[in-house]
């Protein structure tokens, strides 16, 4: 009895340290709002950008060393959302999705790579950019705590570059179709402003407006410091973003925001981004920065002369441990850890759709209001259909994009997922059923040990018996 007994307390033991999966649920954006799809509570970003290394090149989500470190921290200060700038999509993601994703923390990821970015002097919007977008997208689209895509960030940041509007909204429209395409759940796709008063709410306008919804962005955002000090609701300019917001159709929050020219960073824009002058029209904000750089925006340090992991192969990345500085870090803390809006529940949210007027062309703004958007010649993007259609519907192609069409067309086949399949991500998916087939396993083979110790003991019995 007992070997049997110790097998079985074996199989227990190793079940019990099965780490148990904890899933995050997705948001979606809905009307002008954005919504927890597990809860229906309306979502409000206390962001972070996030970078971890100075460089154009540098992919902050493929260090997990350096992810567990920050995410700990981030989590104490109430951070829900990090935004990184530039995505590698052969770089791995897996772990530090799932180190920010146990804490509750989203990503808000630009689309742009090392390889590709708009000209805003000169802009096209090419088939190069395309695929490098959409590999970007691909890396991280199975994630569920992958909030938003940004197709450009301040693109248009003078009149004189207005005439880069078409191929900003050109690409929105191609990334969308291409994201439906695929299967891929609604992850909403948009752009992100730089605060030019010249320019700017002809940009919020032109990238909703028209017939065409498919073409206008899920979510606009804007990269503003204007609250800086003692500064008030009106001072900072803030009331009339709020006004500007009204019967706005999609989301609209703050991209980046924090005022570094006073000594002492009080963030008491964060009381009236999160409170109720702002609230019911505006989505939060992502404070600019995390690590502490020579623009002197960071809330917390590195001291990058020491790593905090030892290095157990070449494959390994430098980790440091990040340091609150004060009184920023305290100060931000302080703010977040009481601001808890709770917004309209998605149950009580009925969106009402009001159509936007294009813009006019005039001195500030150089697009026509009925312009053409531009398309990339011989771009297919077909669908292929779940497992489930009929041969018929499965041999069909949806050519999503505008444009000349070929039998030499460049296709982008795409592979949708069962609608009638489970909201998780496959990558949750992945984990979930390791997480249930391994305690199974374990406890098959301690059963399976114990019917053949059962049995050699029986034998021995019989044996001796026949002594």
């Amino acid at each position: 009895m007992g070997n049997w007994w110790n097998a079985l307390l074996v199989a227990v033991l190793a079940a019990s340290l099965i780490p148990r999966i904890r899933c995050i649920a997705p948001i979606k954006a809905i009307g002008s709002k954005l919504y927890d799809t597990e809860t229906g509570k309306q979502f409000y970003i206390r962001g972070v950008a996030y970078a971890v290394e100075d460089g154009p090149n540098y992919d902050a989500l493929n260090n997990p060393a350096q992810c567990e470190l920050d995410a700990a921290l981030m989590e104490t200060l109430g951070v829900n959302t990090i935004r990184v700038y530039m995505i590698n999509y052969e770089d791995r993601h897996d772990e530090c999705m799932s180190i920010f994703a146990a804490v509750d923390i989203y990503v808000l990821a630009d689309l742009t790579t090392a390889k590709t970015g708009f000209n805003r002097v000169d802009p096209e919007w090419t088939m190069d950019m395309f695929n490098n977008y959409t590999k970007a997208l691909d890396a991280f689209a199975r994630y569920d705590n992958f909030l938003a895509a940004i197709v450009g960030n301040e693109v248009i940041n003078s009149v004189d570059t207005t005439i880069s509007a078409p191929y900003i909204k050109a690409a929105i429209r191609d990334i969308k179709a291409y994201r439906d395409g695929q299967g891929y759940r609604q992850i909403p796709i948009g752009y992100s402003a730089a605060d030019v008063e010249q320019v700017r709410l002809a940009t919020q306008e032109y990238l909703v407006c028209g017939e065409n919804i498919s073409s206008n962005a899920d979510f606009w955002a804007l990269n503003r410091y204007s609250w800086c000090g003692d500064s008030t609701f009106t001072e900072s300019g803030y009331s009339n973003l709020y006004d500007d917001a009204e019967d706005y159709p999609v989301p609209i929050f703050f991209s980046e925001t924090g005022c570094d020219l006073v000594d002492k960073r009080e963030f008491d824009d964060q009381e009236v981004i999160l409170g109720p002058e702002m609230n019911d029209r505006w989505s939060g904000a992502v404070l600019y920065q995390w690590r502490e750089q020579s623009n002197s925006y960071g809330i917390v340090s590195y001291n990058f002369k020491t790593s905090a992991v030892s290095f157990t192969d070449t494959a390994t990345l430098p980790a440091y441990k990040p340091t609150p500085i004060s009184p920023d870090f305290q100060s931000l803390q302080s703010h977040w850890n009481t601001l808890t809006p709770t917004g309209t529940p998605s149950s009580d949210y009925t969106p009402t759709y009001t159509k936007v007027s294009c813009p006019t062309s005039d001195e500030s703004w150089s697009v026509a209001a009925a312009a053409e958007l531009p398309t990339i010649r011989n771009l297919v993007i077909t669908t292929k259909p779940p497992a489930s259609a009929s041969a018929a519907a499965r041999s069909s192609a949806v050519e999503a994009v505008a444009g000349p069409s070929s039998p030499t067309a460049a296709s982008v086949t795409t592979t949708a997922t069962d609608p009638g399949s489970s909201g998780l991500s496959s990558s949750a998916k992945t984990a979930i059923g390791a997480g249930v087939a391994v305690p199974a396993i374990v406890i098959i083979l301690a059963v399976t040990s114990f019917f053949l110790w059962r049995r050699r003991r029986k034998n021995k019995q019989a044996a001796a018996m026949g002594k």
